[in-house]
């Protein structure tokens, strides 16, 4: 990098706070974004690049666009880095030139678990003619959605969006920016798949925990005719199921997994979407496909979930020791939540959970222990979506 380039770095809690201060920093003075990072618990940096009296300025600007929102984390400027120190950085290989944010205005809609954004960003879609652009997990509980269009239509969007998610859950933010600066693109989300998604009732179940949200899944689609499109990690160790079919079956669904996610951990909120606007439901309802090594084995599953990997490692030793199981994977729910999944005969797999669980128990780090005898296929083939 040359002697006259610098680097800035902003970190702020959420991501609409970050946006409205990159976009403050891109329209005042020369710099360019080279990336962003999410380091969990809500906290978002974005990385810009220029000479150094510029990088200084923006960041000044960009620090005091956040301290105004109360969001500002940290800034700093690093005059002349070198190659070596900043090669290896995560934001580095986030930047997608194609990916532009001009010249429609922008909407975004930030909530606190992902029951109140499909429910919002549903509302925005039905509110006003705007496109969705993409949603996103940003770390701590916060996802975030973001909308195109002309400015009016953008204003009325986000405002009853921020209606919608309030009512069902915790709004976070809204902001609207009326001419992005095209800088921007790096800090949006992916562009939605454009398939459009089965006309049918949409049910949300959002829970704590990976054990949970297996457990409800297995409860719902055992429960009523209704297909799982889709299992989410979230983040703040929150994961997602997301389910679709006729009206009643859907709600008979949600109403089973709400039982069973209560028995296991702790249900974060819910809600059924009789005629989701397929723009929404296309773009949150429509999962990767199957592949190869996602097809049932048909064996029964065991989950064991902890607050950290050392009581999971231990768990998970001692139950393999124990029973003829096997190991079928690790999964990161976010706020210091991992699971992992163990198959096998009915009989090995209950006695494995119970070595498992007293092991994870003597660190105090046990969360969950569930076995499903029988688990339904369609819960078996999302495992590779969560």
């Amino acid at each position: 990098m040359p002697d006259d380039r610098a680097l800035g770095i902003l970190e702020t809690r959420g991501m609409a706070s970050l946006v409205q201060a990159t976009d403050v920093m891109l329209k005042a003075v020369d710099v360019t974004v080279r990336g962003r990072h999410g380091i969990g618990s809500g906290w978002v940096t974005v990385v810009v690049e220029g000479e150094v009296a510029s990088v200084q300025t923006a960041i000044d600007i960009g620090s005091r666009e956040a301290l105004r929102h109360s969001e500002l984390i940290t800034a700093r400027v690093i005059p002349r880095p070198s190659y070596e120190s900043i090669e290896l950085m995560p934001h580095w290989h986030t930047v997608r030139p194609d990916h532009v944010a001009g010249p429609s205005a922008l909407g975004i809609l930030e909530t606190r678990g992902l029951v109140p954004l499909i429910q919002g960003t549903d509302a925005m879609v039905k509110a006003a003619p705007v496109d969705i652009e993409g949603w996103a997990y940003i770390g701590g509980g916060l996802v975030h959605s973001v909308v195109r269009g002309d400015v009016a239509s953008v204003k009325e969007a986000v405002k009853a969006g921020g209606r919608t998610a309030e009512a069902s859950g915790e709004l976070y933010a809204r902001l609207v920016i009326p001419a992005p600066s095209e800088g921007l693109g790096p800090l949006l989300p992916p562009v939605g798949d454009a398939e459009t998604a089965p006309e049918s009732a949409l049910g949300v179940l959002e829970t704590t925990g990976y054990v949970s949200v297996i457990t409800s899944s297995d409860a719902m689609v055992k429960a009523a005719d209704v297909e799982l499109v889709r299992l989410s990690i979230a983040s703040g160790g929150r994961v997602d199921a997301i389910v679709r079919g006729d009206l009643d079956a859907v709600q008979s669904a949600i109403e089973a997994g709400e039982l069973a996610a209560r028995n296991v951990c702790e249900l974060n909120g819910s809600c059924v979407i009789s005629r989701p606007a397929p723009e929404m439901a296309a773009c949150f309802a429509v999962g990767p496909g199957q592949t190869a090594q996602d097809i049932p084995s048909g064996d029964a599953m065991g989950l064991i979930e902890t607050r950290s990997t050392i009581g999971l490692v231990k768990a998970v030793d001692q139950m393999l020791k124990s029973a003829e199981v096997r190991y079928e994977g690790r999964y990161r729910a976010g706020y210091f939540l991992t699971a992992s999944i163990i198959r096998g005969e009915v009989g090995a797999v209950g006695q494995a959970l119970r070595v498992g669980a007293v092991e994870a128990e003597k660190y105090g780090e046990l969360v969950a222990a569930e076995l499903i005898p029988y688990p339904f296929p369609a819960v078996e083939t999302c495992l590779a979506q969560a």
